[in-house]
């Protein structure tokens, strides 16, 4: 999927980083393949180690390859800077590029939608990454870490919840796709998510370090068993209990508020979801980490018991192309045992929540079985590719309204992907192709 990066001002500040030789701030005494001597002492003493935790602080960092830099514009009042902890220190000056050495988030509070990255001339200092002020290029790889969001970007994600799957902190939700550029016939650039192998093996390894850690929330207790649990490639769940509330330690609770309906059109779907057979509180959960679309009008609640106070968005019926779409991290019931997902909107990684689980209202985005014949929807039209991850360069266009030959259908993480009868690649989005 493709997307146009809406920052005129951050494009010509990236140029000018690599046009112009921006003044790179490197330590003369230390190698960018050295191991850092800092205050963060990591869990693996070795000098060559390349992920870790930080003592006695709440960041998990990785090694980033050699020569990656960060370029900083030059905002009047500088850079801010952070120490081991995630806690500001001091700033430094702008329109300088900085040697990164390492890539880290920290799980405390108003560390969301960043990560950090240390700087090789001072490792106790680390600065956020953010594409209008700071500017990630990884290695020589000439790629750029993406921190917008755009697109339909990777996430990775933290999330803390209680025995009811109520979030006890904001979840932690960081873009991590990096982007490649491709000008049209008509000179128009556009930009696609991907994840750099790097990233991908640095943000891999947090994700694995995470369950290493224990994270301490004022009023809650970690949960006996499995206190942190991995969903996916990049979601980690930190499980507490709440210290005024006795459950059982070991079994994540259902949720106990009051199934109060609402009668606004938003909550159309609470009474027939209840009654459908498929959703009955003794039927099995659906597996997490799908994707799926709503085909009718629709609410996102912060709780799974839908109430007219905790709706926090509304999403009102859209044509096929334009429909909302979710990536379900997990599932709940409602008072009444009525099955919803735990989603997060996947064009505003900010809203996350639950939805119904009634096939009536929701389903796959992807297509899940081969229609044999297709039509592109999408009035961009559709590129193929040569592979299931629909990277390197498009190898043929197709416009709206063309019909294409299937063989065969393809998984990809989360996603599917239509084997043309030529063996090119594209995607079984919903919102983009229809079977025909």
């Amino acid at each position: 999927m493709t997307f146009k990066k809406l920052s005129l001002s951050a494009l010509l500040f990236s140029a000018t980083l690599l046009t112009a030789g921006v003044a790179v701030q490197t330590n003369a005494t230390a190698s960018s393949t050295d191991t850092p001597t800092t205050s963060a002492t990591t869990t693996d003493s070795a000098n060559n180690a390349t992920h870790g935790i930080v003592d006695g602080s709440s960041t998990v960092w990785a090694k980033v390859p050699d020569n990656s830099v960060a370029g900083l514009a030059s905002p009047a009042d500088g850079i801010p800077t952070y120490d081991d902890h995630g806690v500001q220190k001091d700033t430094i000056p702008g329109n300088t590029g900085q040697i990164i050495t390492r890539i880290a988030i920290n799980l405390e509070p108003g560390n969301n939608h960043n990560l950090f990255l240390q700087l090789q001339n001072d490792p106790s200092k680390w600065i956020k990454l953010d594409w209008l002020v700071v500017y990630f290029m990884i290695g020589g790889s000439g790629d750029s870490l993406d921190s917008t969001g755009s697109g339909t970007p990777t996430n990775f994600t933290v999330n803390f919840v209680d025995q009811n799957g109520k979030a006890v902190q904001d979840p932690l939700v960081i873009p991590i796709s990096s982007y490649r550029s491709e000008t049209d016939d008509n000179g128009d650039t556009t930009y696609t998510n991907y994840l750099n192998d790097s990233i991908k093996t640095a943000m891999t390894s947090i994700r694995d370090d995470l369950p290493k850690m224990t994270y301490n929330i004022d009023g809650y207790t970690p949960r006996a068993t499995d206190p942190v649990t991995t969903d996916g490639d990049y979601t980690t769940t930190f499980h507490y209990v709440s210290k005024e509330t006795p459950v059982d330690p070991g079994t994540p609770g259902g949720n106990t508020g009051n199934n109060t309906s609402n009668t606004t059109n938003a909550d159309s779907n609470s009474s027939s979801e209840s009654s459908s057979a498929d959703q009955s509180a003794n039927q099995p959960a659906p597996v997490k980490n799908k994707a799926v679309y709503a085909t009718k009008a629709i609410g996102l609640y912060k709780t799974p018991t839908f109430t007219k106070a905790n709706r926090q968005h509304f999403y009102s019926k859209q044509s096929r192309t334009n429909r909302p779409q979710f990536i379900v991290t997990g599932y709940a019931r409602s008072k009444n045992g009525v099955l919803r997902y735990r989603v997060r909107d996947v064009h505003n990684v900010k809203l996350t929540g639950y939805i119904t689980a009634n096939s009536a209202y929701v389903t796959n985005t992807y297509y899940q079985s081969n229609p044999k014949t297709i039509k592109v929807l999408s009035r961009h039209g559709i590129n193929s590719y040569s592979q299931a991850s629909l990277k390197g360069k498009a190898l043929k266009h197709y416009a709206r309204g063309t019909s294409l030959k299937v063989k065969a259908v393809k998984s990809y993480h989360l996603t599917n992907r239509f084997v043309l009868s030529n063996g090119h690649y594209i995607s079984a989005n919903k919102t983009l192709v229809i079977k025909k």
